[in-house]
């Protein structure tokens, strides 16, 4: 009655690789033409009706100034071992006023006149004198930093002194120096 069927082999179907095909007429890809086509189109406007810029190249030529300072430093030197040296007979007080006329301007001079007088009973010699800066403040001046190590003497006592002092120094074109400050 019931006959069995032999089993055949069958072959394999070959199933075929789907690809997916891109028209011209698909919705995303007219889309991205017109973007493309847009952009396009707004560049060559903004080109066409950009406004003419010339870019200017400044060039700033600064000219550095060099000064050779040691002529500035050994000018306040020499003026503070005078300046801060004094004794209380009166040829010293004289050759000190002598000495330190040669680098104060004459205002300078009349408002140190009287600062070392014979009834005052210290004196004082200046053993160091340290430079620390030496700063251009204007055209022909300089304000220099400088310290100045005393050995102060009242009768028998000697004391050891160091102070700051700044002074501003004024150099003309012929190389004359003069502290106005």
């Amino acid at each position: 009655m019931f006959k069995k069927k032999e089993k055949t082999e069958k072959a394999p179907k070959n199933k075929k690789v789907r690809t997916m095909k891109v028209g011209t007429h698909k919705k995303s890809v007219l889309l991205l033409w017109v973007v493309l086509l847009t952009s396009t189109s707004f560049g060559v406007y903004k080109n066409f009706t950009a406004i003419d810029t010339h870019t200017v190249h400044e060039k700033e030529i600064i000219q550095l100034r060099l000064n050779d300072t040691n002529g500035i430093e050994n000018f306040v030197k020499n003026f503070a071992k005078a300046y801060y040296s004094w004794n209380t007979s009166k040829e010293k007080i004289e050759a000190r006023t002598t000495e330190i006329s040669k680098y104060l301007t004459k205002e300078l001079q009349d408002l140190n006149a009287d600062t070392i007088r014979t009834d005052i009973p210290t004196s004082a010699t200046v053993t160091n004198v340290l430079v620390w800066n030496v700063e251009q403040s204007g055209t022909n001046d300089f304000t220099v930093a400088y310290e100045v190590d005393q050995q102060v003497k009242e009768g028998e006592q000697t004391q050891e002194v160091t102070e700051n002092y700044t002074v501003t120094v004024h150099v003309d074109k012929d190389g004359a120096m003069v502290i106005t400050q």
